[in-house]
C-alpha cells in the first residue's frame, strides 16, 4: 500500500521534509514551545483537580479552552487566507506567552481562583484558534507537495513527543518547583518559536483573494466549498464526531490516576505521556511511507482501532495495562488525524486552504461540548463507564465511514478512483 522513493533509505524517507531549511527551523523552534505547552496543560489540570475535586469542573475547563476554536474557527481561517503567515504567527505567539506569564503570576502570588483559570484558558483558546491554522498552512507553503504528508506526520510526531516529555517533566516539576514553576517554564519556552519565526526566510506575499470581497462573504465561501466536496466533508464530519465523544478522554486522566488507579501526579504524568509514545511511533511510521493509497479507508480503520483501545482502557485497573492501552489510543488517534490532515491539505485549492484547515481544526472546539457531555455522564455513572460509552460511539462512527466509502467506491468510475487514491 505504500511506495518509497527510488534509491532512498527508510530513514531518508522518514526525515525527508527536514531537508528544507524553513521547515527544519519551524520544526526545531516549535519543539521547546510544545513541551512547555504540555507542562502547562498538566499543571493546569492538576491545579483545577486539587482546587475542585470535580470531574465536571475539569470538563468545564476543557469547554472554556476549546470553545473559541468552535466559534472562531472559520473566522480564523479567513484571517489566515488574508494575512501573511509570519507576522500573524508572531502576534499569536506573543499573546500566548503573555497568557502564560499572567497565569504564572496569579498562581505564584496565591490569588488564583477558578474563574481566573476559566478566563485565561478562554483567552488562550482564542489565540490558538488562529495560531494552529496559520502554522499548518505555513507548512503547506514551505514544503513541496511530495514531502507534505511526511512533514505533517513529522510535525504530529513532534507534538506528541512533547506529550511524552512535557507531562513526564511536569510530573517531576510539580513536586520540585510547584504548579507556578511549571507555568513559568511554559512562558519562557515561547522564546524558541519566536526566534525561529524571525530568522526564517519566507517570501513576502498575501493569499490570492479579491481584496474587495467582504470578509464575511469569504467565511461563507469556505462553507460552500466544503459542502460541495463530498470527500473533504466526510473527513471533517468524522473528525468532528471523534472530537465530540472520543478525544475528551484526556481531560479525565486525573480521575483515573487518583480514583481508579489510586496514584499521584507522577502516574498522572505517565498516563498523559503514554498516548504520546504511541503517537510518535505511529507518526514516524506514516512519515516513512512514500505514498499511501486508499487514505479514506485508512482513516476509518484507524478510528476503529482508537475506539477499541479506548474501551479497553476504560476497563483497566492496572497502571501498566492502562499505559499500554493508552499507547494504542495515541497511535491510532495520530494515524487518523495525520492522514485526514494530509487529505485536507492535498485536495484543497490554495485559495481555500486556511479556511478548510480552520474547519478541520474546529474539531478541537467540539472538545468543549464533549468534555461537558462526558463529564456529566461521569458524574452520574462514573468516569470509567463514561469512557466506555465514548469508545462505543467512536466505533459506530468508524463503521459508518467504512460503509460510506464502500458505497462511494461502488458508485464511482474506476478512473476517478485511481485519481483519488494516488
Amino acid at each position: 500500500m505504500a511506495v518509497g522513493r527510488p534509491g532512498s533509505t527508510p530513514l531518508g524517507n522518514t526525515l525527508s521534509s527536514l531537508k528544507h531549511r524553513n521547515f527544519r527551523l519551524l520544526f526545531c523552534g516549535t519543539s521547546l514551545s510544545h513541551i512547555g505547552d504540555f507542562v502547562q496543560a498538566m499543571a493546569q489540570s492538576w491545579l483545577v483537580w486539587q482546587m475542585t475535586k470535580s470531574p465536571f469542573l475539569l470538563g468545564v475547563v476543557g469547554f472554556a479552552q476549546a470553545l473559541p476554536r468552535l466559534l472562531l474557527g472559520a473566522v480564523g481561517g479567513a484571517i489566515v487566507d488574508r494575512i501573511e503567515r509570519r507576522p500573524l504567527l508572531l502576534c499569536t505567539q506573543f499573546f500566548a506567552m503573555a497568557q502564560a506569564f499572567v497565569f504564572w503570576a496569579v498562581v505564584q502570588f496565591g490569588v488564583v481562583e477558578f474563574w481566573h483559570v476559566l478566563g485565561l484558558v478562554l483567552f488562550l483558546g482564542m489565540v490558538n484558534s488562529i495560531n494552529q491554522t496559520a502554522r499548518h498552512s505555513l507548512i503547506n507553503n514551505i514544503v513541496p507537495r511530495e514531502d507534505l504528508m511526511n512533514a505533517i506526520a513529522l510535525n504530529s510526531s513532534l507534538a506528541n513527543l512533547a506529550k511524552i516529555i512535557g507531562p513526564s517533566l511536569g510530573g517531576v516539576l510539580i513536586g520540585v518547583i510547584g504548579i507556578a514553576g511549571c507555568l513559568l517554564v511554559n512562558a519562557i519556552s515561547f522564546v524558541a518559536i519566536i526566534v525561529t519565526l524571525v530568522v526564517m526566510e519566507i517570501p513576502a506575499g498575501k493569499a490570492k483573494l479579491d481584496d474587495d470581497t467582504p470578509f464575511w462573504h469569504e467565511v461563507a465561501e469556505g462553507y460552500r466549498f466544503l459542502r460541495g466536496d463530498r470527500r473533504l466533508l466526510s473527513v471533517i464530519v468524522v473528525t468532528y464526531g471523534i472530537a465530540l465523544v472520543g478525544t475528551p478522554y484526556a481531560r479525565f486522566l486525573p480521575v483515573f490516576a487518583t480514583d481508579v488507579l489510586h496514584a499521584g501526579p507522577t502516574t498522572f504524568g505517565l498516563l498523559l505521556a503514554a498516548p504520546g509514545v504511541g503517537a510518535v511511533l505511529a507518526g514516524l511510521g506514516i512519515a516513512s511511507l512514500g505514498r499511501l493509497r486508499r487514505r479514506m479507508h485508512f482513516v476509518a480503520c484507524a478510528v476503529l482501532a482508537f475506539s477499541l483501545s479506548l474501551i479497553a482502557f476504560s476497563f483497566s485497573r492496572s497502571i501498566y495495562l492502562s499505559m499500554l492501552f493508552l499507547l494504542f489510543v495515541g497511535a491510532s488517534n495520530i494515524a487518523f488525524r495525520a492522514v485526514a490532515n494530509s487529505i485536507v491539505q492535498m485536495e484543497t485549492p490554495p485559495q481555500y486552504l486556511g479556511r478548510m484547515l480552520s474547519l478541520f481544526f474546529m474539531d478541537k472546539g467540539l472538545w468543549s461540548f464533549g468534555t461537558l457531555f462526558i463529564g456529566s455522564i461521569a458524574h452520574l455513572i462514573g468516569t470509567p463507564r463514561a469512557i466506555t460509552i465514548s469508545g462505543a460511539f467512536c466505533a459506530i462512527a468508524a463503521m459508518a465511514l467504512l460503509y460510506q466509502q464502500r458505497q462511494a467506491r461502488g458508485a464511482e468510475p474506476s478512473e476517478s478512483l485511481d485519481q483519488r487514491v494516488a
